[in-house]
């Protein structure tokens, strides 16, 4: 869960943050959206990393991708160190669930296998 707002400052101040957090196809779909997508993005690259039992600093942000499908459903992508980490916890599969409310973002990650 992330405060929407607290999100947006920390953007405004470091604009380079997104280049850190965000893979450019990420950036690329979220470019033009509210900062409220922003934030739910975020908080599910952190609900995956937890998932996968790993804290920030283990994996690259970038390790972590959430993506649209057509129907704008989020889908959780993985480079391969992250794929042999959820496959190291018994999960092949990483689904990710995203809410946003007026002032803050949540999400959530489930790893199945």
């Amino acid at each position: 869960m992330i405060e929407i707002e607290r999100f947006a400052q920390a953007y405004k101040r470091h604009p380079a943050l997104a280049e850190r957090l965000f893979t450019a196809e990420e950036r690329e779909e979220l470019q033009g959206k509210p900062m409220r997508s922003w934030a739910g993005r975020f908080a599910a690259k952190e609900a995956v990393m937890k998932a996968l039992g790993e804290g920030i600093g283990s994996l690259s942000w970038h390790d972590i991708a959430i993506r649209t499908d057509h129907r704008g459903q989020p889908q959780v992508m993985l480079t391969a160190k992250a794929q042999a980490l959820a496959e190291r916890r018994g999960g092949k599969l990483v689904r990710v669930s995203i809410a946003h409310q007026r002032t803050q973002a949540v999400a959530v990650a489930i790893l199945s296998g």
